[in-house]
């Protein structure tokens, strides 16, 4: 088991690290290619049956945003554990280069939305009207309703500007049925980077009221169906919602939208995520950063969790986690390099309750925080 704390070794840490340098990027939220809303042929337009639907999936999940926001250069480049991290990427030191401290391999850096150095550009502006052209179309089985709409990567102030949230919340809700996943698994990544910074959290939570936003989510993870929306770069619905949520309580600063998804019921919704996926890696591992998120302001949470039997979920989530799996993710990381178990270690030290164990959670927990912190350096995260 990994542990967590002020005598962590190098090789966790550098896990850690490798982990948190991607976890909350979320590869699977990049917007869609700047096309106008065009007829699908047939029916699934969205399925991961229809292979051109999946290859043009795969291409923009790729290049789309990454070429258009390259301007995002590598900063502040810090050698930490033999891997050299920038604040939007990382140069990662070969293991087969001989023991010698220079980088060999190039990690693209990843946008931030809410970047300094991000500006709206004309494409943002074209895509934004696309999103709505297709929206207004009110017919999902004819156009891709959601793809365009899919601007997770767009300063999050443009978002709310032009209504971008309130659309893909009304995507959700509009077409809950089953032949339409894959168009509800667009409008969920098209929120996930937003999520992740402060102004669009506050925008994403409050969609419909005082963290009506929150609410939503913690209901949908009590009902989407297991691995719907599956799609070709190992990503699925309840993994997108989990990667939402984990954004939104991280910037929690003033301790009210954890309390709405406990009411909500976050501790059934983080049991069923690890039962009902219990082999799929990212679920189990973004089920552990919302209860890391949930936890951290909130002493009192985690004998909730014990007792409703997350320990013994997490045990098994952790040993599926610690199985290598070098299946190529994106940019040339792994499965296992993204889907880190360290991250399960904070929430299953709580849960122990006894004081050398949260001393152990709270040390690991500030190493956590530090790293984002350093990465995302405009951020206020306040714990």
């Amino acid at each position: 088991m990994l542990e967590l704390g002020a005598n962590t070794n190098s090789n966790s840490k550098f896990a850690l690290i490798r982990a948190m340098m991607l976890v909350w990027m979320i590869f699977g939220a990049v917007a869609a290619t700047q096309q106008p809303a065009e007829p699908c042929a047939g029916n699934q337009c969205m399925s991961e049956d229809d292979a051109v639907g999946n290859i043009l999936l795969q291409a923009q999940l790729a290049i789309a945003e990454v070429e258009k926001k390259q301007t995002a250069v590598l900063l502040s480049i810090e050698k930490k554990a033999g891997v050299f991290h920038g604040l939007y990427g990382a140069l990662v030191k070969d293991s087969k280069n001989d023991g010698n401290n220079e980088p060999s391999d190039l990690r693209w850096p990843w946008p931030q939305p809410d970047d300094p150095n991000n500006q709206v550009t004309a494409m943002d502006f074209k895509q934004m009207q696309d999103c709505k052209q297709a929206f207004s179309m009110k017919n999902p089985e004819v156009y891709n309703t959601s793809e365009p709409c899919c601007m997770a990567l767009t300063r999050p102030e443009f978002n709310i500007e032009h209504g971008v949230h309130d659309i893909l919340f009304q995507i959700l809700k509009l077409y809950p049925e089953d032949k339409f996943q894959w168009v509800r698994q667009w409008a969920w990544r098209g929120l996930s980077d937003n999520c992740f910074t402060e102004v669009g959290n506050q925008s994403i939570s409050n969609i419909g009221g005082p963290n009506k936003g929150v609410e939503y989510m913690v209901e949908q993870l009590l009902v989407n169906p297991p691995y719907a929306g599956m799609c070709l770069d190992h990503v699925d619905i309840q993994y997108e919602i989990l990667a939402d949520l984990q954004g939104l309580l991280l910037f929690d600063n003033n301790n009210t939208r954890a309390p709405a998804a406990m009411k909500a019921g976050l501790v059934p919704a983080m049991v069923r995520s690890l039962t009902i996926e219990p082999d799929f890696r990212p679920t189990l591992s973004f089920t552990c950063r919302v209860m890391t998120h949930a936890m951290m302001r909130n002493p009192d949470y985690p004998p909730l969790f014990r007792d409703a039997g997350v320990p013994e979920l997490l045990e098994r989530a952790v040993e599926v986690l610690l199985e290598p799996d070098d299946t190529e993710f994106h940019f040339g990381v792994t499965m296992s390099e993204y889907y880190d178990p360290s991250i399960c270690q904070y929430p299953l030290l709580m849960m122990k309750g006894d004081a050398l164990s949260k001393l152990q959670a709270n040390a690991g927990l500030q190493d956590y925080l530090d790293l984002v912190r350093d990465w995302k350096q405009w951020a206020n995260i306040v714990v």
